[in-house]
């Protein structure tokens, strides 16, 4: 007689077998979705803070004016630098001119999590965002320096393949509390062509690195004709959020898309932009932001 202990343990061992299999494929595909994109090799001990760039030794002593030198760096199918806005132009080639507040809104379910990282994040002063609850207004200072980074072409690939370019930091402090918010390295690398904001940002023991794809974005009323800029995650190709871990690189199931755009009472200086992340197709962060020229 068949015994029915048995056979649930049985079928119990079978599914967990399955989970381990379709996580091993997963993990697989996650691997060598992130094999072909040149990320940062740069990584964080326990504090990052915003002498990080110069504790690490990775600043030449240079201090560019901004996010790029030249947004054409960026140019692509979708998007056509001669048609940006000329104040966002600005913004993203002298953005050390220009004054930030921003607010933080995290979406549920994950508000919890995002409590508990708060706590972590404070600590080692990166991605060091208000929690949840906290929905002020928190102003941001800017420095930029430029970076003597490391070759960061993809895993395995000849140096002829996609390299990341122009590095430079932009650290984001707290001007009240001096600590760092985001301390991020910024660059460009292009494939086909086509130019992606390379972004990575420390952690430690590895990085959190975000590929976006530049895109026009259409702008209505007295400014019709012309074009914020919308920054995704969106596929196809190199742009993704990828994690960097002493394990390798990972692509995230999930993304991030910027967009940014004149405020709507004209040439002033004045700019908005939002922040949106997610994870598993669920929104668990959006950033707003107020820009406006010093």
């Amino acid at each position: 007689m068949t015994r029915t202990p048995d056979r649930a343990r049985r079928a119990v061992a079978g599914v967990v077998v399955a989970v381990l299999a379709l996580l091993a494929v997963a993990l697989r595909r996650a691997r060598e979705r992130a094999r072909d994109v040149p990320l940062s090799p740069i990584t964080a001990g326990w504090h990052v803070g915003p002498e990080f760039v110069e504790r690490a030794g990775l600043a030449t002593g240079d201090e560019p004016l901004g996010e790029i030198d030249d947004v054409a760096q960026f140019a692509g199918e979708a998007f056509d630098p001669d048609r940006l806005d000329p104040e966002i132009r600005r913004f993203y080639e002298r953005t050390g001119e220009y004054g930030m507040r921003y607010r933080a809104r995290w979406h549920r379910p994950f508000r919890t999590g995002a409590a508990l990282a708060s706590l972590l994040t404070s600590r080692i002063e990166q991605l060091n965002l208000p929690g949840p609850g906290d929905e002020s207004w928190h102003r941001l200072e800017s420095r930029f320096l430029d970076i003597a980074e490391p070759g960061a072409v993809a895993v395995g690939a000849d140096p002829t393949e996609p390299a990341r370019e122009d590095v430079r930091s932009w650290v984001r402090t707290d001007p009240k509390t001096g600590e760092a918010v985001f301390v991020a390295l910024y660059a460009t690398h292009h494939r086909d062509g086509e130019g992606f904001v390379n972004i990575a940002v420390p952690i430690p023991g590895g990085g959190v690195d975000t590929v976006l794809r530049p895109e026009n974005l259409a702008l209505g009323g007295e400014r019709e004709g012309g074009t914020g800029i919308r920054l995704t995650t969106d596929p196809p190709g190199d742009p993704g959020l990828y994690l960097r871990t002493p394990a390798g690189a990972f692509a995230v199931p999930g993304g991030q898309r910027f967009e940014v755009w004149p405020a709507a009472d004209g040439d002033d200086g004045r700019l908005r932009a939002t922040h949106e992340m997610w994870l598993l197709g669920r929104t668990f962060l959006t950033v707003e932001y107020e820009i406006e020229r010093a």
